[in-house]
């Protein structure tokens, strides 16, 4: 009996120590040393890999998701499989490695697989290092992309997760969506943003930023006041959100939203929408002040002053001690 419990537990005793290198002593729990298991496996957030162990072929195993250039992304995939050979070779590893990838996709799987005898502790930790610097080669900047399916045509943009921000449907309707809270009327357009992208060659073609934003840029009319309300409270949000990181791209197309949406809530009189903005959220309430300030000027000065005094965001602390002192200068408004 003794022979055959350790037999039956060999992998699940080997696949602990491969746990022990990926992961914090006190996230192993024991629901980890499963048995009989055909596949054992764990995700590593710093690394962005996923690691295994296959009991029936004894291989040991590493796979990732890496994000491509969309400058050339079937040059960049092929390029990508021979840096990790060569990232493995260089570390004194041998590996089987293989790439999946759709023919134009924006990413690219890449998998490693060893013979789990030669993953000693040191084999082992520069084979960590190695998955970590494949995901430092990662491109981290926005896919645009131009759609053609069932569900209509529409212009989107994109991150490496995969996440839509921004999208435009052209056909059978005009519809445009920022985020997850506003945009899109139809049902089937929001079906497209909640089932991911299909990166199938052929539904879809990458155009470059200037194409997306230079469509982007022709909604000078919205659905209602509701629908510009929603826009310009989101688009502050993802303002200060890009302040807080430093992205200025973000900055420069995010208040590029929110002014359009406030010129549209002027022309239309939509003073009960403005002092709500002056009202809910510190973001959209800065912005409100700057941009309303000539048609509910009183509301504007207050907000202004209650974020200096009250906000815990320092960013937005600083936005509106320096509109204030603006004002009191006489300057522009």
């Amino acid at each position: 009996m003794f022979g055959i419990s350790w037999y039956l537990s060999r992998w699940r005793r080997r696949w602990v120590k491969f746990l022990k290198t990926f992961m914090p002593k006190n996230k192993i729990r024991h629901g980890d040393w499963k048995m009989r298991e055909k596949y054992f496996w764990t995700f590593d957030y710093a690394t962005n890999a996923q690691y295994g162990l296959r009991p029936s072929d004894g291989i040991f195993d590493g796979q990732a998701r890496v994000w491509l250039d969309p400058s050339d992304v079937d040059k960049d995939a092929s390029a990508r499989l021979d840096s990790f050979e060569a990232m493995l070779a260089k570390r004194g590893i041998k590996a089987n490695c293989a790439l999946t990838h759709i023919p134009g996709c924006i990413y690219a799987d890449i998998v490693a697989e060893i013979n789990y005898k030669s993953m000693k502790g040191n084999s082992m930790v520069t084979f960590r290092n190695a998955f970590h610097e494949l995901d430092g080669m990662n491109y981290h900047g926005d896919y645009y992309a131009e759609f053609h399916g069932e569900l209509g045509t529409i212009f989107f943009e994109s991150n490496a997760g995969n996440v839509i921000s921004r999208a435009i449907r052209t056909e059978p309707r005009e519809e445009h969506y920022i985020d997850n809270d506003c945009g899109f009327q139809s049902e089937e357009a929001h079906y497209f943003i909640e089932r991911g992208v299909d990166w199938t060659e052929g539904t879809y073609s990458l155009i470059s930023e200037k194409e997306f934003f230079s469509l982007w840029r022709e909604r000078l009319e919205y659905n209602d006041k509701d629908d510009a309300y929603s826009f310009f409270e989101q688009a502050s949000l993802m303002y200060f959100a890009a302040v807080a990181n430093g992205d200025k791209k973000e900055q420069t197309n995010s208040r590029w939203d929110i002014e359009n949406a406030a010129k549209y809530l002027i022309a239309h009189d939509a003073k009960d929408e403005m002092i709500e903005l002056l009202a809910i959220y510190e973001q959209s309430m800065y912005w409100a002040s700057r941009l309303f300030v000539n048609v509910v000027p009183e509301y504007a000065l207050d907000t202004a002053k209650r974020l200096v005094e009250y906000s815990d965001n320092p960013y937005i602390v600083s936005h509106a001690k320096r509109l204030l002192n603006q004002w009191k200068k006489g300057g522009k408004r």
